[in-house]
């Protein structure tokens, strides 16, 4: 685990796309859908093979693209995982800014925290092959578990920003430090990205009890923030 600063809070989002050097981006439309039928394609066989088991031809085979016209958009496998992985944190990204938007003090707090969580799990588990992908190729790869740790610390950072408005409410436990917390519950998340349910049920059971840990773990059971 990467330790934890004083400026924990303030981290940027990675650039995972830094340094790399990638063919001419597509013109046509025809060829845009080319792009993203392989993005789609390689999220798809992430999640049902993984990363090693995957291979260039299997990704133009499944997208309906001669293994030629992949190279016309991605230099290499990796490559494309990396591109995979900058569209989510560009969804987080968006994700966030919108939450933040919103007023705690005029909103049930459980209910936004409900809405947080089941926002954040729908984003993730749209990129469960790639999370899945981008932890086993991270553990072959020292430049990816570098930038692994900086998406890290990136999602905690998030959740640091999410949590302390919160923490002005009325009935905000005082002594937690949302840090820490935030740290947890990236852990959990990132995890739990990795496997996407598709049940109903479940899924409202996950949201309730991931809603109830933020919950409970930021206000005391004795006065409440408002309803």
């Amino acid at each position: 685990m990467t330790p934890l600063t004083p400026d924990f809070a303030g981290g940027s989002r990675p650039d995972l796309l830094a340094g790399q050097h990638f063919p001419p981006p597509p013109q046509q439309e025809r060829s845009r859908r080319k792009r993203d039928s392989l993005l789609q394609a390689a999220l798809a066989l992430f999640a049902e093979r993984g990363y090693e088991e995957t291979s260039i031809e299997d990704i133009a085979h499944r997208a309906e693209v001669a293994v030629g016209g992949f190279y016309q958009h991605f230099a290499s496998k990796r490559q494309l995982l990396l591109v995979l992985m900058d569209q989510l944190l560009q969804e987080a990204s968006v994700l966030t800014a919108q939450a933040g938007q919103l007023d705690a003090g005029t909103q049930n707090v459980q209910s936004l925290i409900a809405l947080m969580v089941r926002q954040g799990l729908q984003v993730d588990w749209s990129y469960a092959g790639a999370y899945r992908a981008w932890r086993e190729a991270a553990l072959q790869d020292q430049e990816l578990r570098a930038l692994n740790e900086q998406l890290e610390r990136w999602t905690a950072s998030l959740l640091v920003s999410l949590f302390l408005p919160l923490q002005q409410l009325p009935g905000a436990r005082a002594d937690v430090d949302v840090s820490v917390l935030a740290w947890e519950l990236s852990v959990l998340f990132l995890r739990l990205a990795e496997v996407p349910l598709t049940q109903p049920q479940m899924i409202d059971a996950i949201v309730t009890s991931l809603t109830q840990l933020i919950y409970h773990g930021l206000f005391t059971d004795g006065e409440r923030p408002p309803s």
